[in-house]
């Protein structure tokens, strides 16, 4: 609950709030639970003066009654679809990315998962006026590679400013990166619709103290949750598939794939899709997981110096 503060009602000076702090009452909360009585005592507040604070605060910090349609109504009008401008992502994704959603890029070690990213990130800002925040935690970001699929696109450099990416290298610069960027959104009105982070496991695979890692992941997935249905923002994030072999590695179907970052991420991305490496430059995009698209739905891609086409 929020601390008392004096620009929160006229009467809340200076003298009272010291008189209030005094007696260990410091929150909304603790006020509001303070019989009346015992505040005028404290403070000198004449009784209904005591009543129309407490009615104030009541009205300003109390959850407000929405009905269902009206949510819903917020919902639509806030909720926006992105297309990645890839034809066949676009395809199997029903029109792009949508906003509300964690989305999730896995694939074998250089499947094509970056080169994706890449893409998303150029077509985006070519064809908005939204920014785009790259988090890069393996320290790859190529910002080279970035202006040839500009050039390569014949699309204006300064693009890049809206390109804003951050490298990092812990666990804890990895949430209060989210955080602020929660801050910029609400209080700096940054235009922002889309995040991308690659990619996860290199944060969440230097430490083998799994119930630290748990603790880390939790916070992790809920400001994601907080920043997709209550910012309105679509999040791309990458994932590492493994390749395991029980017995002899020779021996025909004894390798297993495994997803990155284990079970309980399992159920967190509304969207997973799977990246595979082709000859030829070609790559096979195929939807892993999804709460609203058919799973299996797969499209052909190839890499390009203007990107993934």
């Amino acid at each position: 609950m929020s601390r008392l503060k004096s620009d929160m009602h006229n009467l809340l000076t200076e003298t009272v709030l010291n008189a209030l702090f005094a007696n260990n009452i410091y929150t909304v909360l603790d006020f509001l639970q303070t019989e009346i009585k015992r505040i005028g005592t404290i403070t000198a507040l004449h009784y209904k003066d005591v009543v129309a604070v407490r009615k104030h605060l009541v009205n300003k910090h109390s959850a407000v009654v929405h009905t269902a349609l009206d949510l819903w109504n917020e919902l639509m009008a806030k909720t926006a679809q992105i297309p990645t401008r890839i034809k066949g992502v676009d395809g199997i994704l029903q029109g792009g990315l949508t906003t509300g959603n964690i989305y999730e890029v896995c694939g074998l070690p250089s499947s094509g998962k970056t080169q994706l990213c890449l893409t998303l990130m150029k077509n985006v800002v070519s064809y908005s006026n939204l920014n785009v925040f790259w988090i890069d935690t393996k320290g790859d970001f190529a910002a080279k590679r970035i202006k040839a699929m500009l050039d390569a696109s014949k699309a204006d450099v300064e693009l890049m400013s809206k390109m804003l990416v951050k490298r990092l290298h812990t666990q804890h610069e990895l949430i209060n990166t989210l955080y602020q960027i929660k801050e910029d959104v609400y209080i700096r009105r940054l235009k922002l619709r889309l995040i991308i982070i690659d990619s996860l496991p290199p944060l969440f695979y230097q430490s083998r103290d799994f119930e630290r890692n748990y603790g880390v992941m939790n916070d992790f997935v809920n400001i994601l949750h907080f920043l997709t249905r209550e910012l309105h923002i679509a999040i791309v994030v990458t994932n590492v598939i493994t390749t395991w072999y029980e017995g002899d590695f020779h021996v025909e179907n004894s390798a297993t794939e495994k997803l990155g970052l284990g079970k309980y991420w399992l159920q967190i991305a509304n969207t997973r899709l799977v990246i595979k490496k082709r000859a030829n430059s070609e790559c096979t995009v195929q939807v892993m997981k999804s709460n609203r698209l058919p799973k299996g739905a797969s499209c052909k891609l190839w890499i390009r110096d203007e990107g993934i086409v």
